[in-house]
Order: structure tokens, then sequence, then C-alpha cells
């Protein structure tokens, strides 16, 4: 045991130094700013002739100087907000190796700001190596941030489709005969159209993505009804099946349920738009729901 320990220690080796404050460090810095700024002049001061950099996506060919100030002028003059910060306990690190005679800095940032032409919001971490030359200028920079962002923002710029949306529909009928089982103000009746796995969510009077169970939504449906009596509803418009690419289909509607007082009886009609998510088997697997509990008869 003793020998396995002292040959664990013996295997550690120093390969070089970290540093909390280096020069390359302030330079790294500055072409940060100039990135953000779209600063071409400085950014082509601080990186040597044989400037390349790289991110995620690029297994073959890495980017060029021109293609990165290209990006540099469109974010700067097209993101409203840009930045470029250090977050958290996050700081840079330059890291001098001896072995390779290399020192690269090291950079954890956030990046943030908005497509002034596509609403699109770039709001991800950036963590980035830039390696330096003997004369102090940035040789390359890897970059690791949020593809799948970017492409959204890329994306942003087209005109697609992502399913079908239709008026009629064998789950429209579902939801309708649903809604005509709520009138009956049967609980198992109503419960019966929902699995034991179905999630629900109140929009307008939870906490952000706090879903019921359907023990809970029904617990909470029964104290309604103590209170209330649910004299009618009404389908306003029309309900829509959207078809997204991919699986499952979701149903929205829209429907005006009047409501009665028990005790004062005081009536009054609240506008309620639902939303019902279905998955392959056709079985309502997420329900959100929106209404203004005020607008309920006191």
């Amino acid at each position: 045991m003793i020998l396995c320990f002292s040959f664990s220690f013996a295997q550690k080796k120093v390969n070089g130094k970290l540093y909390i404050e280096h020069p390359a460090m302030e330079t790294v810095e500055q072409f940060n700013k100039a990135f953000v700024a779209g600063d071409l002049e400085t950014i082509k001061s601080l990186v040597d002739d044989n400037f390349y950099w790289r991110n995620s996506t690029m297994r073959t060919e890495p980017g060029t100087l021109q293609q990165l100030l290209n990006r540099s002028n469109y974010l700067s003059k097209n993101i409203v907000n840009f930045e470029i910060k250090h977050y958290g306990g996050a700081y840079p690190d330059a890291l001098e190796y001896t072995k390779d005679n290399i020192l690269e800095v090291m950079t954890w940032t956030w990046m943030s700001g908005y497509d002034k032409n596509t609403g699109v919001e770039l709001d991800m971490p950036r963590y980035a190596s830039f390696r330096m030359n003997k004369e102090g200028k940035i040789r390359s920079v890897n970059i690791m941030d949020d593809q799948v962002l970017w492409n959204k923002a890329y994306d942003a710029w087209d005109t697609r489709a992502n399913g079908v949306i239709y008026k009629d529909h064998p789950l429209v009928t579902k939801v309708r005969l649903m809604m005509q089982d709520y009138q009956t103000q049967d609980v198992e009746k109503i419960k019966s159209n929902y699995t034991e796995s179905t999630r629900f969510y109140d929009v307008m009077n939870s906490p952000i993505n706090e879903f019921k169970t359907l023990e809970e939504e029904f617990a909470q449906f029964n104290q309604y009804m103590e209170v209330l009596e649910l004299v009618d509803i009404r389908e306003s418009g029309y309900p829509d099946v959207l078809d997204y690419e991919g699986n499952g289909m979701v149903v929205i509607s829209w429907w005006e349920m009047e409501f009665r007082n028990r005790k004062s009886g005081n009536t009054s009609t609240i506008k309620q738009h639902i939303q019902h998510a279905f998955n392959e088997k056709g079985e309502i697997i997420r329900e959100d729901y929106y209404f203004n509990p005020a607008q309920l008869p006191q």
C-alpha cells in the first residue's frame, strides 16, 4: 500500500506555470473589447499573420481572420447591448507550458445581446482559449459556445414551416367532448379524459414551471365547485390542432365559461384559453390553461 502511494506521488511532474496576471491577458482583454466594438483595425493589430480560429463545428478547415472580422463587424452593428464579460467567480488564466513552450490564455465569459433584425437573444456562456506567439500576439483562438443558439439566430432569417395546422381533427373532437364533460361537473367522468401522468399548468396563478398532478388538479376543482356552479361553456372561435414536425400534437382552444356563485347568486363569464399536448397514442399528457380568477363571481 505504501509502495502504491509512493508510485502515485512520483508520477506528478510540473509542466509550467499558471498566472492570474500576465501581459497576454491584457492583450486578450483588448481583443474582446475590440471584437464587441467592431474595431477591426485593433483586432488586426493584436493577431499574427497566420492567425486562425475554431469553434466546435469546425472539423477540418479553421476560420480565417477575415471571417472573424466580418463576424465582429456584423455583431457590433446589429446586436443590441452586445457584451462579452467575465461572469460569476470565473476569471482568465494564463498557462505557460514548459514542455512545448506554449503560452495560452483561458477565458470564461458570458456573451449577451439580441439581434435587432430578428429579435433572437444571444445569451450564452463562452469559453475561449487564446494561444499566443513569441511576440505576444494572438496566434489562434478556440471558442466553445452555444452552437444550437447560433443556428437559431441564423435560421431566424429564413421562412420555414414547422408542421401543419388543422381546423377539424379527431383530437379537436376529443377536446370538445371533454369540455362537454366539464359541464356535467361529474369529477370522475371529467378525469377519465386524462391519464394518471397528465400534468396541469395554471399559467396565471401558479409559480413558473410548477405543475399539478391529476389528483391535485381535481382537488382544487372540487374546491371551486363548492363555491361555484358551472352554468355554461361556449366555444369561442374554434380549436386548432398544431401538428409540429417531430412527435406529438397540441390542441389550442378558447372558451367562454359562465359561473354562478352558489351563495350570492351572482353570475359572470370568464374567458379561458387552454392548450392540450397529446402523445402519439392520442392521450393528453399536458394541459396549460389561462384564466383570471378575479373575474369569477363573488
